[in-house]
């Protein structure tokens, strides 16, 4: 039989092992960020998976296979679709605001401003007319290279496509793995903090499903109520960019105004393009106001029975401080960590956690 250590040689061991995980992390932190996106897309793709394996009654591997071929295509087919509008609109919205800049130079920089009887240049105040400036600023390479800086490293793309069709592929035998980790009666905990932790995120994004749902409902009402062209697509649009948080629907407001701009209404007797732009981008703020400080917080609060104040705190905090990647999962983090914090209590007073529960 093996020695066993002493008690300050356990204490030893476990406290070289936190500070070399601690520091294990620090050093891969760039890996966590498409991690956390290949477990968040496996278990959104896991139920698929799973409700056609046991409907189809094909071999698990397969049914990944198709699965995940399937969601690389639809998302291959999105992105070209999007790639080709976002290029034939910015083609068009550089045509226009160049023709704009060039009027503002004709009408109001080529002549002298009369201010009390005084002939003031505006040559003296813009040395380099925006007419001259505009085309550097919009050049395609310049353009090409705000597209990239936005986009993640095809080294990390690939990270994240690989592991997430291993985390669909075998994530059952992975988890009876980390189980086995488990101390000799600690086995029965350990499921059942997994699965009190799998039905907290289960919950979360059946509450980010609805919400969704209601605001792109509002959305699409909103903008066929003033007149938007394709309000039915744009209320599509902030349904499906609205995990995103701030990002995705202020994506979605920036292309609504810009063709609100140049169509105008359909409906409402409004002559000035500018100032229907200026209504669209007011209706559809409105409707983010109302989605970040009454529904999501409500919703999310119902989902997850959490307070509606941490969970608005929490995500604006994430955004200003963390990033929209950290603001996505900040709410179902804090309720498992505070599951996970609530068991540790229970034990650490020598109770027993489930019948307190």
């Amino acid at each position: 039989m093996s020695k066993p250590w002493s008690r300050s040689t356990r204490y030893l061991v476990l406290i070289l092992l936190l500070i070399l995980s601690a520091f294990l992390l620090y050093r891969a932190r760039a890996l966590l960020g498409p991690m956390a996106v290949s477990a968040l897309l496996a278990f959104i793709l896991n139920p698929v998976v799973t409700f056609a394996h046991e409907r189809m009654k094909l071999r698990r591997a397969l049914v990944v296979l198709l699965v995940y071929l399937a969601s690389l295509a639809g998302i291959v087919l999105i992105g070209v679709v999007v790639v080709q509008v976002i290029s034939q609109q910015t083609t068009s919205l550089v045509a226009e605001f160049q023709a704009m800049l060039q009027q503002i130079q004709t009408t109001y920089l080529d002549h002298p401003w009369m201010i009390m009887n005084i002939p003031i240049q505006p040559t003296w105040l813009f040395p380099q007319s925006s007419a001259e400036i505009a085309p550097d600023l919009l050049q395609a390479d310049v353009i090409f290279q705000i597209f990239q800086a936005t986009t993640t490293n095809f080294g990390w793309i690939l990270v994240v496509i690989v592991t997430t069709y291993y985390l669909l592929l075998d994530w059952g035998k992975l988890r009876e793995w980390l189980f086995g980790w488990l101390p000799a009666g600690y086995e029965a905990d350990g499921r059942r903090l997994y699965e009190e932790v799998r039905h907290v995120w289960r919950r979360y994004f059946q509450g980010q499903l609805r919400l969704s749902i209601i605001v792109g409902f509002l959305t699409a009402v909103g903008a066929l109520i003033i007149g938007l062209p394709g309000a039915v697509v744009f209320g599509i649009l902030a349904a499906v960019f609205d995990v995103l948080l701030s990002v995705g629907p202020a994506i979605v407001i920036a292309i609504a105004t810009a063709v609100a701009l140049f169509t105008g209404s359909t409906t409402l007797p409004i002559a000035s393009n500018l100032l229907f732009a200026l209504l669209v981008l007011a209706v559809l703020s409105l409707i983010q106001m109302l989605e970040n400080i009454w529904l999501r917080p409500r919703i999310m609060s119902n989902s997850l029975n959490i307070h509606p104040a941490v969970v608005f705190i929490a995500i604006i905090a994430s955004l200003a401080l963390a990033g929209v990647l950290t603001a996505l999962v900040i709410v179902p983090v804090i309720v498992s960590v505070g599951i996970i914090v609530k068991y540790i209590y229970f034990k650490l007073f020598e109770m027993d956690p489930w019948e307190n529960w």
